[in-house]
């Protein structure tokens, strides 16, 4: 008889921990659908949100048919100088990580300083309107100091000194943040990389 009874005190004990963990987890459930509740009503409505954003856009002026044609006439530039830009990251890059030598550096980067030379060439003969000259200048630095990266980078085939890599990512980081403001102006919402 005693087997039994500790029988029937091993399956109270089971039933009262599967109550236990029914309720437990009903508990749970509510406190999650409450949180759940809590947030989707502390949500701003999709109308305050449209309204809030709304009042805080500032429209962009129109723009002329003088700069729409500079912009279309930069465009080609642009895009053969970020595409140049690219190149002489992957070579840096490549380098660090170990896939190519010093020599290959320099045969990747050196083609590259005067692939800068004629973007700077090209966009000289453009003629920006007052209204975009600054910006126009601002590219201009910005091919400058590209062309500025690529003789630097080619110094590491000379030398191996790595400090030729850093000082030439500055270059190009700083050439970057220009070329990205002149885009963002020129051509809104262009890609732009990570």
């Amino acid at each position: 008889m005693q087997i039994e009874g500790s029988g029937s005190q091993r399956t109270a004990r089971v039933a009262a921990v599967k109550g236990f963990g029914v309720g437990a987890l009903v508990v749970g459930l509510i406190a999650l659908m409450a949180v759940a509740a809590f947030r989707e009503t502390a949500r701003p409505k999709p109308q305050q949100v449209a309204t809030t954003t709304e009042a805080n856009r500032v429209e962009r002026p129109a723009v002329t048919a003088e700069e729409e044609a500079y912009a279309r006439a930069l465009w080609p530039i642009h895009a053969q100088v970020k595409q140049d830009a690219v190149k002489m990251t992957f070579a840096g890059l490549a380098y660090k990580m170990g896939d190519i030598k010093r020599e290959a550096v320099r045969q990747r980067v050196a083609p590259l300083t005067p692939a800068f030379d004629s973007a700077a060439s090209a966009l000289n003969k453009l003629h920006p309107p007052a209204s975009i000259r600054e910006l126009h200048g601002e590219y201009l630095e910005a091919i400058k100091l590209y062309r500025e990266a690529s003789v630097t980078m080619v110094k590491v085939a000379v030398d191996g000194r790595d400090a030729h890599l850093v000082d030439a990512q500055l270059l190009s980081e700083k050439a970057s943040g220009l070329t990205l403001k002149v885009g963002e102006t020129l051509w809104p919402g262009e890609f732009k990389p990570n």
